[in-house]
């Protein structure tokens, strides 16, 4: 099978919200109690990812040119081509598993232990704890139909093409004639996805407007560099199993350093 990807053409995105009750209800995920205007952007909920949420289409009410508009993005994993997640994962077999030959990756259930380091690590914060089951959760690629020749659920229920699935190298091509169609008509397009974290995502993002429209993505994601760090720490632990309380404590102190890091910059400065 051909590495596969999907292109967010944001432009024909209409916020139906198709997408995002495909993916809840492939994946069988049970509603949650949400409230109305609870996010920025008032119309979108819930107000973020969560273990019963996978795929959310996140509202922005923007001003240009003396009018007001609406933009949208489907917020969900970016399926790195060279993921911190799995990297993160600290249980051997990794249970942030990962398909390089199709693009996907996936929790492995059965092998997580719920410790939060694929949280912690990933640029976006995309992976949420299932604290009910002590497991993480994110979308999966819909990796079951996928594997099986089919689209995944989101694509299959777009109603307008705002999601296309296909190879990977079609998928970026794709992005590039989006880009300059939108550049025709006077916008100021970004590919977001294509060359993030250098070697890019799977999921690949047509932005009619500039980032600084969509405040809640960075512009130049990075993998924190205490990662190496992280995996040191775990070292003395040898086979010890690993629980989540344990590599808690370790996330812990590396968070305690970082803050102390911090603090002395600052005193350095002033």
């Amino acid at each position: 099978m051909a590495e596969k990807g999907i292109l967010f053409d944001m432009e024909k995105c209409i916020a139906c919200r198709a997408c995002q009750v495909a993916c809840k209800q492939w994946n069988e995920l049970p509603a949650e109690k949400t409230t109305f205007f609870a996010a920025a952007g008032g119309y979108q909920n819930p107000i973020g990812l969560s273990p019963k949420t996978y795929t959310l289409v996140k509202f922005y009410e923007v001003e240009k040119d003396n009018r007001l508009r609406w933009l949208f993005r489907v917020q969900r994993c970016f399926h790195c081509v060279d993921p911190a997640c799995v990297k993160a994962c600290p249980v051997s077999p990794k249970a942030m598993t990962h398909l390089k030959d199709q693009g996907i990756v996936y929790v492995n259930k059965d092998l997580c232990i719920g410790c939060g380091a694929c949280h912690e690590y990933c640029p976006w914060n995309t992976p949420q704890i299932d604290d009910t089951i002590g497991k993480s959760t994110k979308c999966t690629f819909c990796v079951d139909r996928v594997t099986n020749g089919l689209e995944p659920a989101c694509a299959k229920a777009c109603t307008t093409g705002a999601i296309t699935f296909g190879d990977y190298d079609k998928i970026k091509m794709m992005a590039q004639k989006a880009s300059d169609r939108l550049k025709k008509k006077g916008r100021n397009p970004v590919i977001y996805g294509e060359k993030e974290l250098e070697t890019g995502m799977h999921k690949i993002y047509v932005l009619p407007e500039p980032l600084d429209f969509y405040p809640d993505l960075p512009k130049s994601p990075k993998v924190s560099e205490d990662l190496g760090f992280f995996h040191e720490l775990l070292k003395p632990l040898g086979k010890l199993t690993l629980t989540a309380a344990l590599v808690g404590m370790v996330l812990a102190k590396i968070k305690e350093k970082k803050n102390k890091d911090k603090l002395v910059s600052k005193e350095e400065e002033g």
